[in-house]
């Protein structure tokens, strides 16, 4: 079968969760057997000279999107401006159209319409954030990860209502729903219950590849950033009010552990005072919180497994794909006993009350000391981690291709 995977969040160079789920996704499906070309969009055109000749490119692109757009095949040299983080996954061919995804999005704020993309020969096109376009005559399929956007507006930056729009759509449209967690699957069924049966819940892989011959690289990296094997906790991810940094910092203190923080920030938008706050706590003297700011792939995973936990009591997620990286890698996790990262946990590691410093705090008491508790939940996380191992979702993304190639 011939797929079109958009390179909407792919393409980012810095990208978090919805970027690793379209890598694993291109991944799995090319080994499946299936053909998946790329759909980039982003890069701008070549600076134009002056105001007027800018409007004029964005009038164009909403006079023509009734008629639908027509990417075009590009090779490498063209590609490092539209994908530049997609350097880590392979594709058949690359297909882009700039300003794609900004353009329909503009199209559909003002008449509530998708926009075609027309790519020869594309049988399943699988957008992987929920996007106002189309490729006709193709099976479309979008991924929802969560509703985070509708369920909690003030947890997003921006375009919340936006996002409403783009599901309601999709729903009302008849177009197939994939999601990440049975939490985000009836999230959408409440919301959204004319989509019913078309919401299937693939879950999310761990992308951890074997490590035998990376250890004593990450050992060397380790000491050379000055921490020791299981000799701090560990937070990565965005910097966003969800993430519920506020709170983590102050059961991180009120713990009174002398074991170090290390705070990965991956990007994020608001939450200055959390920002603030840990430049200050990081600049102190003597300091126990150590900050990094976005790092290479193959680092964090050193940080994650030589961690002594990680601490990830995130208000709300639509998976936690945080915590699975944690579990896989033999790494003691603290999450959130909510939504999805219940199901993704499950018994293997710390549940606590997010809102709650005091629960936060003792579980990071409980696990400063407690060895043979930490040991427990480092062979419990790799045993739950297997449910969501690349092999698993390979066989729910046969099941469904199967299902989606029916007559």
């Amino acid at each position: 079968m011939q797929l079109i995977v958009d390179g909407y969040n792919i393409s980012m160079p810095k990208g978090t969760g919805i970027a690793t789920y379209g890598r694993n996704f291109i991944a799995t499906a090319r080994r499946l057997g299936h053909r998946v070309d790329l759909l980039c969009g982003d890069q701008p055109r070549p600076i134009a000279a002056g105001q007027f000749r800018r409007w004029a490119e964005v009038a164009s692109d909403f006079l023509v999107a009734p008629l639908g757009y027509e990417p075009r095949i590009v090779g490498d040299a063209a590609l490092a401006d539209a994908a530049r983080g997609a350097a880590s996954v392979s594709w058949e061919a690359a297909w882009s159209r700039p300003n794609l995804f900004r353009a329909a999005k503009r199209y559909f704020r003002r008449t509530g319409r998708f926009v075609a993309v027309r790519i020869p020969g594309v049988e399943l096109a699988h957008w992987t954030y929920p996007l106002p376009l189309y490729v006709p005559g193709a099976r479309n399929i979008y991924t929802v990860h969560d509703l985070v956007p509708i369920k909690f507006p003030w947890m997003v930056d921006r375009g919340a209502a936006e996002y409403r729009r783009t599901c309601a759509a999709i729903a009302r449209r008849g177009f197939d729903i994939v999601t990440v967690s049975e939490t985000s699957r009836n999230d959408i069924l409440s919301e959204f219950p004319i989509a019913e049966h078309r919401v299937i819940n693939t879950y999310q892989p761990f992308d951890v590849a074997p490590r035998q011959g990376e250890k004593q690289r990450a050992a060397e990296w380790i000491a050379a950033q000055g921490f020791t094997t299981r000799g701090y906790f560990l937070f990565f991810g965005a910097i966003e009010p969800k993430k519920n940094i506020g709170r983590l910092l102050d059961a991180f203190e009120a713990s009174g552990s002398d074991t170090p923080l290390v705070v990965v920030a991956a990007g994020g938008w608001g939450c200055d005072a959390e920002r603030a706050r840990l430049r200050a706590l990081a600049e102190r003297p003597g300091a126990r919180v150590r900050v990094f700011p976005y790092l290479p792939r193959d680092e964090l995973m050193h940080l994650i497994e030589h961690a002594k936990a990680t601490l990830f009591p995130s208000l709300y997620e639509g998976f936690g794909l945080p915590a699975l990286e944690s579990m896989a890698m033999g790494t003691a996790v603290v999450a959130a006993g909510n939504a999805s990262l219940r199901e993704v946990v499950g018994d293997a590691g710390l549940l606590v009350d997010p809102y709650s410093v005091e629960s936060i705090r003792d579980a990071i008491m409980a696990l400063d000391t407690g060895d043979l508790l930490r040991s427990r939940l480092q062979a419990a996380g790799i045993r739950q981690a297997a449910r969501f191992s690349p092999e698993a979702y390979a066989a729910r993304l046969r099941a469904l291709f199967d299902q989606w190639t029916l007559p």
